[in-house]
């Protein structure tokens, strides 16, 4: 089957935080070098998926950031910028970016991807995306779902039906589905979307082989994610049409500021994935690819031990970069990691340190910690409370210390 041409979309949104205070509304996850590799993980989403595209990819992103997103990757005119006047979530951004899609290239495929994630294998990635293109080309909303490591309740969960003889529940939905083909090898139908489950519910998950973590990744036909957004929700599919249509007119900038904030508020898994998913038009593509959203400084902790920086590596300035002296792994010392500017003197201790100052830091007898050492904020956080983190960052406000975020 000839492939019609690809295009990425990267929704670039978000605060980050339980990564403050590295993440601020000024300078979100999205535009640091929190791995200490040279490059953001914004730079890196688009270095992933440049080799992919067929046109320049679209990166959506808030008008705050308008400028920093341009700065990082749209200077060349490889990639495309286009700025929300207030953020709506996942759905209006994505619908934005589709409708300017279809207006230039009706038949194209879009795939949807965070600004601010993590993949370890770009060629795991690429097999998966050259999968979910195929089965996008027949009809299908597709996913990317990846295969679960732990009982995670962080995460959302995709049940896949079979591949090959479908199931019972798979040809109930195919029977209600008006167009979606036979799927591709490697390609399974999906039973439903699970939002994040207890403990005992991801047990049960894991233990059933057929549930995969929702990591937010969506493959499909650019029409066809209008048409079905306008079968779900009229306005919205027709307010990203207008937008997109008087893009590059006069008429854009008040399109855009009388439409914009008349769009349902809403993430595309609830506007569209899951209703789709009851017909049958939604398909899923396990994948083994080393992913992680970074969400919170445990996370990203595990990252670095998993995944030691290279030496060398410089960051943008956004975010600490590693630290000479300070990487502290021996039997006096612990287990540290540092990057930034820090030195870092430990005892009986394991811990990542990310120091933007020249503060020297001393640790005795810590388990299991982050220290976030920034010109104006000092965090000191257990690892296992991580989560915790958006509780303490929400009441800033309340606390008169607004600027902080």
């Amino acid at each position: 089957m000839p492939q019609h041409p690809f295009v990425p979309v990267i929704p670039a949104g978000g605060a980050g935080t339980r990564l403050w205070p590295l993440s601020r509304r000024s300078r979100p996850k999205f535009l640091l070098d929190l791995t200490g590799e040279g490059r953001s993980l914004l730079q890196s989403t688009v270095e992933r998926l440049a080799p992919l595209a067929d046109r320049p990819p679209i990166v959506v992103t808030g008008a705050a950031h308008e400028a920093a997103v341009r700065e990082q990757v749209g200077g060349s005119g490889a990639v495309q910028v286009v700025a929300e006047p207030s953020p709506r979530n996942s759905m209006p951004a994505i619908a934005l970016a589709a409708a300017l899609v279809e207006r230039d290239h009706p038949e194209a495929i879009i795939g949807s991807f965070a600004a601010d994630h993590l993949i370890d294998d770009p060629e795991a990635f690429a097999r998966a995306v050259a999968i979910a293109r195929d089965a996008a080309e027949r009809g299908y909303l597709v996913t990317l779902g990846v295969a679960p490591t732990h009982p995670a309740t962080g995460f959302g969960y995709i049940e896949q039906g079979a591949a090959e003889g479908r199931d019972a529940v798979a040809d109930e939905h195919v029977a209600r589905a008006a167009g979606p083909g036979a799927l591709p090898p490697g390609a399974h139908p999906v039973t439903r979307f699970v939002e994040k489950p207890d403990r005992e519910r991801a047990e049960q998950f894991l233990s059933t082989g057929r549930f995969l973590w929702n990591a937010g990744m969506f493959v499909v036909r650019a029409s066809l994610l209008l048409d079905e957004l306008a079968a779900q929700i009229p306005s919205l599919a027709a307010g990203a049409r207008e937008i997109a249509a008087a893009l590059g007119t006069r008429q854009h900038q008040e399109v855009l500021e009388r439409v914009w904030p008349r769009l349902t508020a809403i993430a595309i898994d609830h506007a569209l994935a899951e209703p789709l998913a009851a017909d049958g038009k939604v398909a899923v593509v396990p994948a083994s690819f080393g992913w992680d959203d970074v969400g919170d400084f445990a996370a990203l902790a595990q990252q670095l031990r998993e995944h030691p920086v290279r030496p060398g590596g410089e960051g943008d300035g956004a975010a600490p970069r590693e630290g000479d002296e300070g990487d502290t792994d021996d039997g006096e010392g612990g287990d540290v990691r540092v990057l930034g500017r820090a030195t870092v003197d430990a005892v009986s201790s394991r811990a990542t340190v990310y120091g933007s100052t020249d503060r020297h830091i001393a640790l005795v007898g810590l388990d299991g910690i982050s220290i976030v050492d920034t010109e104006d904020v000092l965090l000191v956080l257990a690892d296992e409370q991580a989560q915790d983190l958006s509780v303490l960052v929400a009441r800033l406000e309340r606390r008169g210390l607004g600027r902080l975020r």
